[in-house]
């Protein structure tokens, strides 16, 4: 198998963390440029818009899409990323969604700080982005995610997708514009400590 990567994204690093906990071997990982232009050839026939992550399976179907990539991660390693029971099932990937949104609106906090640095900024849409990153982090503060994963088990999909999320907050500068959350940023510090993230750590090669 093959996952297209890239090295910036929070989205494309879930999936590699993914592998890494679940004990997939054998997957080459290649990292696409981190900002493809219009025109560059596509990865993959089945992926035209040329996103990532993107994984190749070993019959030659593509599978994108983050979330479906850890769906079949999960099932490929015999279930280790997505628990069985119903509830806890439900909790892990109500957290995945979770991040996801996170990462979506720091994405769109980032868009609209180079907006406004031009002077083309949606009046309080900045403060508005703000508000609602720092009400998400209000909620994790004390969440359940904080006492899970001890070093020694492997990490659920919920919590991969909460750490690589923040991290990623951290990596563009976007944590400094919500209020201290010490129990978050303890989590995330212990959790940059997993091998699983150590060997993913973001890197932004542009030149942008």
């Amino acid at each position: 198998m093959i996952l297209f990567s890239q090295r910036h994204s929070p989205f494309a690093r879930k999936a590699e963390v993914a592998l890494l906990e679940a004990g997939v071997t054998g997957v080459e990982v290649r990292h696409l440029a981190d900002h493809l232009r219009q025109g560059d050839e596509p990865a993959h026939p089945e992926n035209p818009l040329n996103t990532a992550p993107l994984l190749i399976l070993a019959d030659g179907r593509g599978v994108f899409d983050s979330e479906e990539i850890c769906f079949y991660i999960d099932e490929f390693s015999g279930g280790h990323l997505i628990p069985k029971d119903t509830g806890e099932r439900q909790a892990v990937l109500t957290l995945q969604h979770l991040a996801a949104g996170l990462c979506e609106l720091g994405a769109d906090l980032r868009w609209e700080l180079q907006q406004n640095e031009m002077g083309i900024s949606i009046p309080g849409l900045r403060d508005d982005l703000i508000a609602q990153l720092d009400a998400a982090y209000d909620i994790l503060e004390n969440g359940p995610a904080m006492g899970k994963t001890p070093p020694d088990q492997v990490a659920d999909i919920g919590v991969i997708a909460l750490a690589t999320a923040l991290d990623w907050l951290e990596f563009r500068g976007l944590d400094r514009y919500v209020s201290p959350h010490p129990n978050l940023a303890w989590w995330v510090d212990v959790f940059r400590e997993r091998p699983s993230m150590s060997a993913t750590e973001y890197e932004d090669l542009s030149e942008l």
